[in-house]
């Protein structure tokens, strides 16, 4: 079986993850694996296995130049791929289906930001043959969109094994808060500043990431004078080093489809803050081990004081979101799209 994956951007975000763990898994199981993908740091990740082919940044400013790129390509692989797996950019899955019309096609939908965008990326989506989504708000944002409920499919995303450490250590007395994630206005680090600065949910606020956001919050903590509040770690090469430092993950995005950081919190023994704000993650998580749901930035110290949680019960859990427990799922749909 060769399957080729297509995407608009590889960095080092979840959606970039889970396309290289949708790779590495492939890979163990005897498939043959393509990459269509502009450049970027997460092409560093892939296996040497991996045949990669590199197309013109996805950008609405070049579209024929890019469209063209793209097919190509397209048009290259086509003999040797059985199947394409495009992730993310439904005009990406709209314009596949056109150059390779009976090659199988499955879209995997990383979230956007509102109705109004599922709604477009479902005028691209109508020969598609199967559309993966992460959580159950998505199917119902799609079957209002239009999207028959038998082309959707509900898989969640894995969790590296490297994220569970061998025993969860003690964690510290005083309250020390997380936010993993790029410092980009869709993940809210400023609102989560502004929060401490307010009601000091943390003894320690922690920002894991990098971002262009980075020097407008470091001027904004010392302009609320946290700066013994609010540390900046920055990009961390071996985030599964940190998880286990915290007491609490905090998550306060103005949107996430699936919100991979907390299958990494939690396989690391720490429980999550989710606000209740995002309707997908508090269906798919608000009823399960480790999670945490708050309404308002006021409400957040309080939840964190009367949690108790025990980091081993929570590692059990995450431990059926280990890839390889995932994966059988994403083998099921190939096989029957293939046969």
């Amino acid at each position: 079986m060769h399957i080729v994956h297509l995407t608009p951007y590889m960095g080092l975000g979840g959606t970039e993850r889970c396309i290289i763990n949708l790779i590495s898994q492939g890979l163990n199981k005897g498939y043959q694996l393509s990459l269509i993908s502009p450049p970027g740091p997460g092409l560093r990740r892939l296996p040497a296995q991996v045949k990669i082919h590199l197309i013109e940044n996805w950008s609405a400013s070049k579209p024929f130049r890019s469209i063209d790129c793209l097919k190509t390509i397209l048009l290259k692989v086509a003999e040797q791929a059985d199947l394409i797996q495009v992730h993310a950019a439904a005009e990406m899955a709209y314009l596949s289906k056109r150059f390779l019309p009976t090659k199988p096609l499955i879209f995997t939908c990383h979230g956007y930001d509102n109705f109004f965008n599922y709604w477009i990326a479902s005028r691209f989506l109508g020969k598609v043959e199967q559309i993966i989504i992460l959580n159950p708000q998505d199917e119902s944002y799609f079957i209002k969109a239009g999207i028959e409920k038998e082309k959707l499919v509900v898989i969640p995303n894995g969790v590296e094994r490297k994220f569970f450490a061998s025993a969860p250590p003690k964690r510290p007395s005083h309250r020390l808060v997380g936010l993993v994630g790029r410092l980009v206005k869709q993940k809210r680090p400023a609102w989560a500043i502004k929060a401490q600065a307010k009601y000091k949910f943390a003894c320690r606020l922690l920002l894991i990431g990098e971002g262009p956001l980075r020097f407008s919050l470091e001027r904004l903590v010392k302009k609320l004078h946290l700066e013994n509040e609010v540390e900046f770690l920055g990009y961390q090469e071996k985030p599964e080093e940190i998880y286990p430092s915290l007491t609490h993950l905090l998550l306060c995005s103005h949107n996430e489809a699936f919100g991979l950081v907390i299958l990494e919190s939690l396989a690391a023994g720490v429980p999550v803050l989710i606000p209740s704000w995002l309707p997908g993650l508090r269906k798919l998580w608000a009823s399960l081990p480790g999670i945490i749901v708050y309404r308002r930035a006021e409400e957040i110290k309080t939840r964190i004081e009367q949690s108790n949680f025990d980091p081993v019960k929570l590692q059990k859990f995450a431990h059926s979101f280990l890839w390889e427990n995932i994966f059988p799922r994403y083998q099921e749909i190939y096989n029957r799209l293939i046969t």
